[in-house]
């Protein structure tokens, strides 16, 4: 009686569970309470950084979505220009898209200058970071981009880092102009002085010669018959003639080394003008330096006051500093003509951009 009693017991509760499993009404709970806690787990893993990260990955195709789209309306505006009637440009501009000349023209050279997006670095950047890239040069827009991080900066600061290259390389071309003139004016110098100086060897050969000649006409003279004879007269007029060479000979001998002395001192006088030119140039730009770090100690205790975020500011004043001396460097190494010299120097500056790497 009682193995009977828990035999059946035993069929009820497993008839139970089965009706529980197979329960419809059961399965939408189950599946609500397994989706509540996917999403606990979910929100549990995602933090400030992971959320950062997503951002910049959203950030990063809106901009690349934006480039390519400009690119594709630059083309659209080539294609129609070379339709549009010659003088109705302007207008077509205004009825059909409602750009100014110098908007189309921005999206016309943005879809010539970065047509081919081979390199990630132009492919992250904004339309308007694209727009102000474009007066770098083609073949150095590359490199400018990823030396610079372009990508991350304000609209002003990527112009003040185009104009800070610029204003550089007007440095380097005035520098090499300069270099190059007094390059000229020094072989012109050079040649002028050689020519002296074979002109002064010349007429002291000259000089020897009638030196030789007066004595030669001096001791014919004491030879001759008595005055008043035609022999002695020749002789004295030879004489006469010696003595006159060689006196103008010494004359143009004297003049020779005048000019010499003068393009001596003209040539010193040229040099200490320029060195003073020279220093007076370094100075001036010196105190442009001066200027502008003041202005940007100013700013940056500015916004120190309004941020009280020292370290970052001392951590940005350093590193404008170092940048901004570190091209100097650059630009001051590729004007040298020592090659030698310019390799051991380049050497260092690579080593110890290899030092202040590993110390990072």
């Amino acid at each position: 009686m009682t193995t009977e009693k828990k035999s059946t017991t035993t069929k009820k509760s497993q008839t139970a569970a089965k009706t529980k499993e197979k329960d419809p009404k059961s399965a939408p709970a189950e599946t609500a309470l397994a989706t509540v806690n996917m999403e606990e787990t979910s929100l549990a893993n995602r933090t400030p950084d992971v959320i950062a990260t997503e951002i910049r990955d959203i950030d990063q195709k809106a901009r690349q979505h934006a480039i390519r789209s400009a690119i594709e309306i630059g083309e659209k505006l080539i294609e129609a220009k070379a339709l549009v009637k010659h003088g109705d440009w302007a207008n077509w501009l205004n009825e059909n898209v409602n750009y100014s000349q110098s908007t189309a023209n921005n999206f016309m050279r943005v879809a010539t200058e970065y047509k081919e997006l081979n390199s990630q670095a132009l492919a992250n950047l904004s339309y308007s970071q694209a727009v102000a890239l474009l007066s770098v040069k083609t073949e150095e827009r590359e490199a400018f981009v990823e030396e610079n991080n372009a990508a991350e900066m304000s609209a002003r600061e990527l112009q003040a880092a185009i104009k800070e290259k610029q204003e550089l390389e007007r440095l380097l071309q005035e520098e090499r102009e300069r270099i190059k003139a007094e390059q000229m004016a020094l072989e012109e110098e050079r040649q002028q002085r050689e020519e002296l100086q074979r002109d002064y060897e010349y007429e002291t050969e000259l000089r020897k010669k009638f030196q030789d000649d007066l004595i030669k006409a001096q001791e014919a003279a004491a030879k001759a018959p008595a005055q008043g004879t035609a022999e002695s007269k020749a002789k004295a007029v030879d004489l006469r003639k010696a003595e006159k060479a060689l006196s103008e000979s010494q004359q143009r001998i004297a003049a020779l080394e005048a000019d010499m002395k003068a393009k001596e001192e003209e040539l010193n006088a040229k040099v200490e003008a320029a060195v003073k030119e020279r220093e007076k140039e370094m100075a001036e730009q010196a105190r442009k330096r001066e200027e502008e770090a003041a202005q940007q100690v100013a700013e940056l205790q500015e916004q120190l006051r309004k941020n009280n975020n020292t370290a970052a500011i001392k951590v940005k004043l350093h590193f404008d500093a170092l940048v901004g001396d570190f091209k100097e460097l650059i630009g001051a190494v590729a004007l040298l003509e020592n090659e030698e010299q310019k390799k051991a120097i380049s050497e260092r500056l690579a080593a110890l951009c290899d030092d202040m790497k590993a110390k990072l």
